[in-house]
């Protein structure tokens, strides 16, 4: 597994955000592979596919790629709330690789959160974007972690 990331993907794109997952997403097109079955490798995603990024060419498991240069032990920022509500409500809820670059684009952590972890009771409204914003209004969804490890305890 070739633990660097390439920005240089990312060279029409000015967004920072926006950068990291282009930058993270071709890495997790040439580096992952499922956990869930024999399979090398996972196929990314069409573009704007609501809570998933992956998915397994073999045992068809999807999976959502969560990315940040800091590691946040009780967070995890995630897709608008509505959306991942759905998923859950429908049995359609993504596997969640978590992904820790670091300033020099290389990929420092990784951790896989099943997706029988995620309950609608470690989801998390987060404040509606201000109405400046260019997805005004929207409600994003926050993972919360240390809900995740509660729930380990009985495992």
């Amino acid at each position: 597994m070739d633990l660097k990331l390439s920005p240089s993907v990312s060279k029409n794109y000015k967004s920072g955000p926006q950068i990291v997952r282009i930058v993270t997403e071709d890495w997790g097109t040439r580096n992952l592979y499922c956990p869930a079955c024999y399979s090398n490798n996972v196929t990314k995603a069409p573009p704007n596919t609501p809570t998933i990024d992956f998915a397994c060419p073999i045992c068809h498991q999807t999976y959502q790629l969560k990315s940040s240069r800091n590691w946040n032990d009780i967070k995890i920022v995630d897709a608008a709330y509505s959306t991942m509500i759905a998923a859950i409500r429908n049995d359609d809820t993504p596997n969640l690789f978590l992904l820790q670059y670091s300033i020099v684009w290389r990929v420092q952590n990784m951790l896989l959160i099943p997706h029988f972890f995620i309950t609608e009771s470690v989801i998390e409204k987060r404040k509606p974007l201000s109405p400046l914003a260019r997805r005004a209004g929207g409600l994003g969804v926050t993972s919360c972690l240390q809900k995740f490890r509660k729930m380990e305890k009985y495992e």
